[in-house]
């Protein structure tokens, strides 16, 4: 009944290391049960406010959406729980981080508070630690004196530093359009 994980065999996060990957899952675990606390607790502290209570409400369901996503096992007596945990794990990790992201940061801003600031903020620490994988790697220390000096001395380099000259004909490109549009127009 529970999903198969593509983590081991080249999905989106083969080159990721692994405290980043098994950290992802566990802030997700624990951000999604102590969001669901603290919503519980915006609710009651704030019961006159109607803001807050929205926010309360949002921040359940944010805490709820953590948990069935990074630990399917927890709910696998809610149907179609193993069908959306699949096909989620199959996408690329910045729809993850751009899916707490969007679910962490209303109940902030909805009712600014100790409890939305530590439900959400785990959520959203969440959504940085995704972030944070879909950067990938950091490159060695001589790639990057490289890029920064100008000069692709590194073999391989992917860049070759500010001086690349991507940018550097610019006003000529710009005359060749102005003849082509120029042409089409007469």
């Amino acid at each position: 009944m529970l999903p198969a994980s593509s983590q081991g065999s080249g999905g989106p996060n083969e080159d990721v290391p692994w405290y980043l990957r098994y950290g992802a899952k566990m802030l997700g675990c624990v951000g999604g049960g102590v969001s669901m606390f603290m919503a519980i607790w915006c609710i009651i502290g704030n019961i006159l406010t109607p803001l807050c209570i929205v926010a309360g409400i949002w921040q359940m369901l944010a805490g709820f959406v953590s948990i069935v996503i990074e630990a399917p096992f927890c709910c696998f007596c809610v149907p179609g729980v193993a069908g959306m945990t699949s096909k989620l794990e199959e996408r690329p990790l910045w729809q993850k981080a751009a899916l707490y992201l969007i679910l962490s940061v209303p109940p902030i801003i909805l009712c600014f508070g100790i409890p939305t600031i530590l439900g959400s903020g785990l959520v959203f620490g969440t959504a940085i630690i995704y972030g944070m994988q879909v950067m990938g790697k950091k490159g060695s220390r001589e790639e990057m004196a490289a890029a920064a000096s100008g000069v692709s001395s590194v073999q391989g380099s992917k860049s070759d530093g500010m001086k690349s000259g991507l940018t550097g004909n610019i006003y000529g490109q710009d005359v060749e359009a102005a003849r082509v549009h120029s042409k089409v127009n007469i």
